[in-house]
């Protein structure tokens, strides 16, 4: 009963509404075209603003390497890779940062689960629950096995984006890397840091060996 009711008032309105549509087509004047529909306004994305690589001092990657030096060669390196471009080189470096420092070990407890706890046990109750599980994972995992994390990511994507890896002593490394243990680099900092590896990476072909994935 119901269907049939709900199936003769929807035809009902079809017959209403679509003379009304006919008039409404027919009192515009032929040769008026359709009006055209309200544009909507238009997402401006900012892309970040890559400086002249020419600016940029290329940093010092002359050595010769120690034994010690060779031993932490899977903590200290660099990338490069032939024929790319200071920006493709940066574009790849940028994704593999973001890649390789978006754990969810290192930043901590996601916003839905916090909500979650807060709606199930209050918000003291959540507060200390994802303070107490932060602390655990730290002491669990620790910055270092963080910073070994985002090494072996990092070398991971841009292995697999097709650029050589290098040795580098841990001064010379320092002077544009950096590690994140107890907390993300200042979005300054790092910027300043993946331009330089970027001119590196598209730079001049390195005379060491190259290490491997």
């Amino acid at each position: 009963m119901f269907s049939r009711l709900a199936c003769g008032l929807l035809a009902a309105a079809l017959v209403q509404t679509v003379p009304a549509a006919a008039q409404e087509s027919a009192a515009a004047p032929a040769g008026d075209a359709a009006p055209a529909p309200s544009a909507e306004p238009a997402t401006v994305l900012v892309d970040y603003e890559l400086p002249d690589p020419a600016t940029l001092t290329m940093p010092k990657l002359a050595f010769t390497p120690s034994p010690t030096d060779e031993a932490d060669f899977d903590k200290y390196f660099y990338f490069h890779r032939a024929d790319v471009t200071f920006a493709e080189a940066y574009a790849d470096i940028r994704e593999c940062d973001a890649l390789a420092s978006g754990s969810s070990i290192y930043l901590g407890g996601n916003s839905a689960a916090l909500a979650g706890a807060t709606a199930q046990y209050g918000v003291l109750a959540a507060g200390i629950g994802s303070a107490v599980g932060s602390l655990l994972a730290d002491a669990i995992f620790g910055s270092a096995a963080r910073r070994q994390q985002r090494r072996v990511n990092l070398r991971n994507c841009m292995g697999f984006k097709g650029y050589q890896r290098y040795g580098l002593t841990g001064d010379l490394w320092k002077d544009f890397n950096f590690e994140e243990g107890h907390g993300r680099k200042k979005e300054g900092e790092r910027d300043n840091a993946l331009e330089l590896q970027a001119l590196v990476a598209s730079g001049p072909k390195p005379v060491t060996k190259e290490l491997g994935l």
